[in-house]
């Protein structure tokens, strides 16, 4: 069967404009991955208030079930831009991956921003860290931040960290396995820390991440050094967006239970009531090294290596 000589002409010239080269300085989506909690809280802010628009970005976000596959997607060419706890981006760049930070992300401290705590059952005997030893305790994953400050935490207290058993278990599944009985402790994060002290649980180290300083980092954002090089424009455009987000955040903070119930499994009654984490744009390079000499003081990598190995090159990285 024929077409018309009008049709024809029209699906010619269609497939000669999609067969012609992208136009100079158009830019693909910038695809970015994350997992849907409240420390990836500058993502949904700076996508709901267009400061990625505003840069020049358009934006796909990905939601992602967890740090490893979304590591992979990103030395895969998948993603451009990713979501890490400083650990694990620490051993990753260990292990020889091209990982560098782009933008920092969720701040920890000891006061109001204190997000993660190590729990035990409310009828438990243990008192201290140092009751720890023979004991079982729940982490999220094993060898990542959680893990380490630990192992940090055992070893200040004059015990020897391979005397406990570590185990894996989800942050969502933490409360229940401290109510079996399945774990003597666990080290839980918002929003399942509230939760689980709601119920019951106790608090047997308030702020374990104060190992690493009073402040911490918990986590950034990060792409390889292959594609910061080759899109510099982009990724200086997206630190900028995340810059604007963590401003909008401390100003904003009766906005953002909104948000999180927006992008996250929390209901604005919950999202109002747990500890978040504190943003701020610059980064605290001094701090970054404790940590990464730490986290090769304990093995968890081969040896330590300068902060500035780990940052985008050509960045002006402000300090805190």
């Amino acid at each position: 069967m024929s077409l018309p000589r009008r049709t024809l002409s029209v699906l010619l010239a269609m497939l000669f404009l999609c067969a012609l080269p992208s136009a100079p300085g158009a830019t693909q989506p910038l695809r970015i991955g994350y997992i849907p909690i409240a420390d990836c809280l500058q993502l949904y802010v700076a996508m709901e208030q267009g400061f990625f628009t505003a840069e020049g970005l358009e934006v796909q976000a990905r939601p992602m079930q967890g740090g490893p596959v979304l590591s992979l997607a990103v030395e895969a060419g998948e993603l451009d831009l990713g979501w890490s706890n400083m650990v694990s981006l620490f051993q990753a760049h260990a292990r020889g991956f091209s990982f560098v930070l782009v933008a920092p992300g969720a701040l920890e401290d000891d006061g109001e921003h204190l997000t993660h705590s190590l729990l035990v059952p409310g009828g438990s005997p243990l008192q201290a860290i140092g009751d720890l030893a023979g004991r079982t305790v729940a982490v999220n994953a094993l060898g990542n931040v959680n893990d380490l400050s630990l192992t940090v935490l055992l070893a200040a207290a004059g015990q020897d960290p391979q005397s406990v058993r570590m185990v894996e278990v989800p942050f969502p599944d933490m409360e229940a396995a401290l109510a079996s009985g399945s774990v003597d402790a666990a080290l839980v994060a918002e929003p399942f820390l509230s939760s689980a002290v709601s119920h019951g649980a106790r608090c047997l180290v308030a702020a374990p991440h104060a190992v690493f300083g009073r402040e911490f980092m918990i986590a950034g954002w990060f792409a390889t050094s292959g594609w910061t090089a080759a899109n510099p424009g982009q990724a200086a455009a997206f630190c900028r967006a995340v810059d604007k987000a963590s401003a909008y955040i401390t100003g904003h903070s009766q906005d953002i239970p909104g948000v999180l119930a927006r992008h996250t499994r929390l209901t604005p009654d919950m999202a109002a009531h747990i500890a978040l984490p504190a943003f701020s744009a610059g980064l605290d390079q001094a701090a970054m090294q404790r940590t990464i000499d730490l986290t090769a003081t304990h093995g968890f990598i081969p040896r330590a290596f300068p902060t500035r190995d780990i940052l985008a090159p050509g960045f002006e990285w402000p300090q805190r």
